[in-house]
């Protein structure tokens, strides 16, 4: 369908409308699932998790309107002799053009940089303050680090043409993560300030190419062993052989989008907001409720409050639709420093709110269950 995008542009839009990335499902596991790694300085941009997962699809949306974004989302990389027989290529773009042409290098896609792009974006929007502008840029890095991880966005097979398996892109990405979405569990990791963000997102994409034999591998047993690629059964027998380096790839995904959020953070000199540091002031003084972390969380996590002065405590749980879910406290406490664990396992994934009361005071925080 790429080689259609040079030729007729309305045909690469309804393309493009099929081949979403990982699927919006995986997009928003990745971007919402980043909050798990992050931790201490960073533990402002947990209040980014909701949006970055509600904007995870916004880089495959633009591709109805804007020509320019198709070849952002992928990379022919064994298109690259070099590639082929040393296993990288020249990561500078202009270089890249210099040698093969500028027409011959946006048709690969250009994936890699479209990463490095917006990391320079969100340093400028972080730089001027613009903290809304700088997260819709986070969420479209967490959809660009997402493509890279599939692995079928990085090859010139990206659909199974050349091997007999028309169709696979969205057999693997899509219809097969949402068949299977609610297994796709993972804890965050560490991370830490990247050196050199070039050599950092090329590295990637390397790594997640070795995964191209075995997404192929799983769509060839599963038809082998069910004679279709269409029913139930199939599903099951891709998921069985491809969960492993699936929920691998995603993890990965979702960790490196917070160390490269990290990364550009630290660059943009650790801004923070003025409403973040007057909460942050507030919490110093010991006032009421504290966020729960993890944020998001699966299935347990950790809520610490204070309080000030012996009295009546209530620590209580809500859905979305206000409906106390559990009760973790309510009895008579002295004044001091209280950690409660809380357990999701018993609920659906989706959003909540926990509320304090104490000394005819209340203060209600919000926590989200992915599962």
């Amino acid at each position: 369908m790429k080689d259609f995008k040079k030729k007729h542009l309305l045909l690469v839009v309804l393309a493009s409308l099929l081949f979403m990335g990982w699927g919006k499902d995986a997009h928003l596991i990745i971007n919402g699932r980043t909050g798990l790694s992050f931790k201490g300085e960073m533990s402002y941009f947990l209040g980014w998790v909701d949006s970055l997962a509600a904007h995870a699809s916004d880089a495959d949306y633009r591709k109805s309107w804007d020509p320019t974004e198709d070849i952002k989302h992928y990379i022919d990389i064994d298109n690259y002799p070099s590639f082929v027989a040393n296993g990288y290529i020249i990561q500078d773009i202009d270089s890249l053009k210099m040698i093969h042409g500028a027409w011959f290098v946006e048709n690969q896609g250009i994936l890699p940089w479209a990463i490095l792009w917006t990391m320079d974006s969100i340093k400028a929007a972080l730089g001027r303050g613009d903290f809304y502008r700088a997260m819709l840029h986070a969420a479209d890095l967490g959809h660009y680090v997402g493509d890279a991880s599939m692995p079928l966005h990085i090859t010139r097979n990206y659909n199974g043409q050349y091997t007999g398996q028309s169709g696979v892109h969205s057999r693997f990405e899509s219809s097969m993560i949402s068949r299977f979405k609610n297994e796709i569990l993972f804890e965050g990791d560490s991370i830490e300030y990247i050196a050199n963000k070039r050599d950092y997102v090329f590295s990637l994409l390397y790594e997640n190419y070795k995964y191209v034999d075995s997404v192929l591998k799983s769509d060839s047993l599963a038809k082998a062993i069910t004679g279709s690629t269409s029913n139930s059964a199939y599903y099951a027998a891709m998921w069985s052989y491809a969960k492993p380096f699936t929920v691998r790839l995603m993890k990965r995904a979702s960790n490196s989008l917070a160390e490269l959020l990290y990364t550009v953070w630290v660059d943009a000199g650790r801004p923070l907001p003025l409403t973040a540091i007057s909460s942050e002031l507030a919490e110093v003084k010991g006032f009421g409720l504290r966020q729960n972390y993890p944020n998001p969380f699966n299935p347990t996590t950790v809520i610490k409050y204070i309080i000030e002065m012996r009295g009546l405590v209530s620590l209580k749980i809500y859905d979305l639709s206000g409906r106390e879910v559990s009760e973790l406290i309510n009895k008579e406490m002295e004044e001091g420093e209280y950690t409660e664990k809380f357990n999701g396992s018993g609920l659906p994934s989706g959003v909540y709110f926990y509320q304090l009361e104490t000394a005819g005071k209340r203060e209600v925080r919000k926590m989200v269950l992915i599962k």
